[in-house]
């Protein structure tokens, strides 16, 4: 039976740090949760420089817990915690079973790599390098299981590759570069993390072996910090992660108000795989084919044409298209709207704006044009992908 709130509900959320993108996405889904639909007091356990830390529980009591902690952790940081209405936002499932959960799809997006990858020409070996961690935490092994999975369903195989050296990185690198320099080539790469797969180009560029054409990598999480930094630029996994917290929240205030007594687990998913130079894999060593890419990544939603490439390029255009398509298997004008619709399918599901003003960001300058080609690409009108989302 459902029942009032009496005071404004104090919430304690336990998915630090957040200086880490992906925890600081989860954090901002709770938060909007709780401006949109509390007022709630919101306490977020950080270890933060120059306030006030949330150590002891004597006088600030919670009435609502979001975590990632397991159960027996999170008994020893708070007192009477059984009683307390509390959601296990992407704990671990084993420890979390029969309790309320929000957890992370995480093989759906492998999948979505290994698809990718294997359809990719003369693509034949791949590979997972998982978390430097001992014992592997439960995403990083579900991750590498989903990946590799999939590719046996295709008839291939996969190589997983833990790092052996967690506490000094030059000793690591070392054993990483011998590992990466026998890998049968071209190979393609799915990393635990984007920090992982960092370290993963950056022994490529000091080993020689040259990114995209030898050896593609993908990460996860799509810290843009990180992928717009790299030599190559690193592609990525974008994640649901605010959705995520944003439907923590939510049963959390279900479970506040005594509308649900029964364990609930409800999961969410990705957005897509963000295409960079690391993964733009050509199948030979083609430089007109990656500048045109990587220009047009940059650019897509400035209005650039075919010529525009071409010029870029100081080649002529037919030279651009015929090296393009022989490349990537498609033209430069499908893969200057392929990026023009990814951007605009980002801003329709992540911000207010206008469908007009997000044509005109996107590089289109005719609403009506933009609608019929939209409805033919995904069989829906753009305010129903944005109500769907």
């Amino acid at each position: 039976m459902s029942k009032f709130l009496k005071k404004v509900p104090r919430v304690l959320v336990m998915v630090t740090p957040t200086s880490q993108k992906v925890l600081r996405e989860k954090a901002q889904g709770i938060l909007r949760y709780a401006r949109l639909h509390g007022p709630w007091e919101v306490q977020i356990l950080d270890d933060r420089s120059f306030i006030s830390k949330l150590e002891a529980f004597n006088k600030w009591q919670p009435d609502g817990i979001i975590t990632r902690e397991t159960p027996k952790v999170l008994a020893s940081h708070i007192p009477r915690v059984e009683k307390t209405p509390t959601v296990f936002f992407d704990a671990d499932p084993l420890s979390s079973s029969r309790r309320m959960r929000v957890q992370h799809d995480v093989s759906k997006a492998s999948e979505a790599v290994a698809d990718y990858y294997m359809k990719q020409k003369r693509l034949r070996h791949f590979t997972y390098v998982a978390s430097a961690s001992e014992p592997q935490p439960f995403w990083s092994s579900m991750r590498g299981e989903a990946f590799a999975r999939r590719l046996k369903e295709g008839g291939y195989e996969c190589e997983i590759y833990a790092p052996k050296t967690t506490k000094d990185w030059g000793a690591e690198q070392q054993d990483m570069s011998e590992w990466l320099l026998s890998l049968p080539k071209p190979c393609g790469l799915f990393a635990a993390f984007d920090s992982q797969a960092k370290q993963v180009l950056d022994t490529c560029l000091s080993a020689g072996i040259r990114v995209p054409e030898e050896v593609a990598v993908i990460g996860a999480d799509d810290d843009e910090m990180i992928c717009e930094n790299t030599i190559p630029t690193l592609s990525s996994v974008q994640s649901n992660y605010a959705d995520g917290g944003f439907m923590a929240a939510e049963l959390l205030d279900q479970l506040m108000r005594g509308k649900i007594r029964k364990s609930v687990t409800l999961s969410y998913g990705f957005n897509g795989i963000i295409h960079r130079q690391s993964s733009q894999f050509i199948s030979e060593k083609n430089w007109c084919a990656t500048a045109a890419a990587e220009f047009i990544r940059l650019n897509a939603c400035e209005g650039i044409t075919v010529p525009d490439v071409a010029h870029h390029l100081h080649v002529s255009r037919s030279f651009a298209e015929k090296t393009f398509r022989k490349a990537l298997g498609h033209s430069i004008l499908e893969e200057i709207q392929t990026r023009r619709l990814e951007r605009l399918c980002t801003l329709l599901r992540e911000t207010p704006l206008s469908i007009g003003e997000i044509g005109e960001r996107c590089g289109y300058h005719t609403e009506s044009y933009l609608k019929r080609l939209f409805k033919k690409k995904f069989g829906m009108t753009m305010r129903e992908y944005r109500r769907n989302r």
